[in-house]
């Protein structure tokens, strides 16, 4: 086995370590206690790649400065998939939401790969078998990471319903009665509400704990669940395409030399994202100040470690799957990232208990066996005797 293939799995690892391990200090209660939007979460995880992007540059790295504007390209992909991540982890579950996205990760990346960029194999039969053991492997973690969760969570709906009914008619009741008093709001009445809080300002106003089960989108009313697995499956079949851009950039640009290109353009993306937004609100409101003040709140004083750290063990996966994919291809290096779930799965079940039963757990590692014979039969079909 050469120098550049050991080099390829050490950095998929890493990947696969960073990548499982980014959302623990987004679990943190501090961090619970907000609401973050997917926006600014995914801000968080930018600004983080971006600054420690440079340090590809210092010892013992020491990779020389490279730009290609295919680094932009990359930001287009990442960028909105991540906001389509945050999104689906809040509204369909962390567990159920990253198996989808790791499912449809691994399979844009093996068509990436084998089908356009025709990587060799050594049997394609065994290397779609690969694929489809690692899909499986992946979505059987998933699914038995949050089977508990699921019985628990219809229960509390259950029992709670009469009482959600009873709060909805109140707040009907109190929404007529302030139309109908004298001091009606105005179109700056979130100033009044105190909801005026600018999106870098520390203090986050106080909100409801409650969040509606359904969301309307485009006139329609749909479950956020539902909505959620759609942007797990928009995350995956859309950023699974983020690496691909670097294979078209020159050879001096690839691998650590991608690392700067990729932070630019995820930066340039993220803000352009922001303007985007700050324009609908402004279409919207027809004011700066309304539409300035519409723009979610970054939550400094709370997030501020919490999304460093989060941003920081992204970043640190993202320098490991670009090397890997340099390395092992696009099929192979970005496939075996998504081993992520693997990581993840076991910070739920021995840090954060999420799940408890000797019999869900020893399914979870059965389908965790199953994902890692799949990477090392897909590592072996694809290798390349050098």
């Amino acid at each position: 086995m050469s120098n550049d293939v050991i080099t390829g799995w050490l950095s998929a690892a890493i990947a696969t370590l960073s990548f499982g391990s980014f959302a623990v200090p987004i679990k943190s209660p501090s961090a619970d206690s907000v609401d973050i939007d997917p926006l600014v979460m995914q801000s968080y995880k930018s600004i983080m790649c971006f600054f420690t992007a440079w340090l590809v540059l210092l010892p013992p790295m020491n990779t020389p400065f490279s730009f290609t504007p295919w680094g932009f390209v990359s930001g287009i992909f990442w960028v909105p998939a991540g906001a389509f991540n945050i999104f689906a982890i809040r509204n369909a579950g962390l567990a159920v939401s990253q198996g989808i996205v790791s499912s449809s990760i691994v399979m844009v990346s093996f068509v990436w790969g084998n089908l356009v960029f025709r990587e060799p194999v050594k049997s394609e039969l065994m290397a779609y078998l690969a694929v489809g053991l690692i899909m499986g492997g992946l979505y059987g973690m998933s699914y038995f990471s949050s089977s508990e969760e699921k019985g628990s969570d219809y229960q509390a709906i259950a029992s709670s319903s009469s009482l959600i009914d009873d709060e909805e008619q109140s707040d009907l009741i109190q929404k007529d009665e302030a139309i109908n008093d004298d001091d009606r709001p105005s179109q700056s009445s979130p100033r009044k509400m105190g909801l005026s809080k600018r999106p870098l300002e520390l203090e986050p106003p106080k909100m409801s704990k409650k969040k509606k089960r359904t969301i309307r989108i485009c006139g329609g009313t749909y479950s956020r669940r539902d909505v959620g697995l759609c942007a797990a499956l928009a995350c995956g079949v859309w950023g699974g395409s983020c690496l691909v851009p670097m294979h078209y950039a020159p050879s001096n640009v690839k691998g650590l030399g991608y690392v700067i290109s990729f932070s630019v353009g995820a930066i340039t993306v993220t803000i352009a994202m922001w303007m985007f937004r700050f324009l609908f609100h402004l279409i919207q409101t027809k004011s700066i100040g309304e539409a300035y003040e519409a723009l979610p709140s970054f939550h400094l004083k709370v997030m501020w470690a919490s999304g460093a750290a989060a941003g920081g063990l992204w970043s640190l996966g993202n320098v490991g799957s670009i090397v890997a994919v340099k390395y092992l291809g696009q099929g192979v290096g970005y496939s075996a990232s998504q081993a992520a779930l693997l990581v993840s799965g076991m910070w739920g079940i021995f840090y954060f208990k999420e799940v408890t039963s000797p019999r869900t757990i020893a399914k979870w590692f059965f389908s965790a066996i199953v994902t890692i014979v799949g990477i090392l039969l897909l590592g072996y079909e694809s290798r390349v005797e050098t």
